[in-house]
């Protein structure tokens, strides 16, 4: 019974979000259109302790997942390298 009202909350945490998140975009895009202004940041107030935990763990695992990239790419720098043979310079080279 706990586990199902927590996945409650847990909805209702990311619907309050994403609603607030939705009105920000709406007024940037307001700004764009009646002011023509382009806002570089969104402003986002009265976010609740469990939104903010949410948006952070969101930004954690968005890094996390950043610097896995990044290291899987300096690791398939670091692999070695197919030779390529091409068919044409094979029978040049003949």
């Amino acid at each position: 019974m706990a586990e199902l009202q927590r996945s409650v909350a847990t909805s209702q945490v990311y619907e309050r979000l994403i609603d607030r998140l939705s009105m920000a975009l709406d007024s940037a895009k307001t700004a764009v259109v009646l002011r023509d202004e382009r806002p570089v940041e969104l402003e986002l107030r009265g976010l609740s302790h469990a939104e903010l935990e949410l948006i952070n763990l969101y930004l954690n695992r968005i890094g996390r997942e950043a610097v896995k990239r990044s290291q899987g790419s300096v690791n398939m720098q670091d692999a070695p390298r197919a030779k390529v043979i091409w068919l044409k310079d094979r029978v040049q080279g003949a």
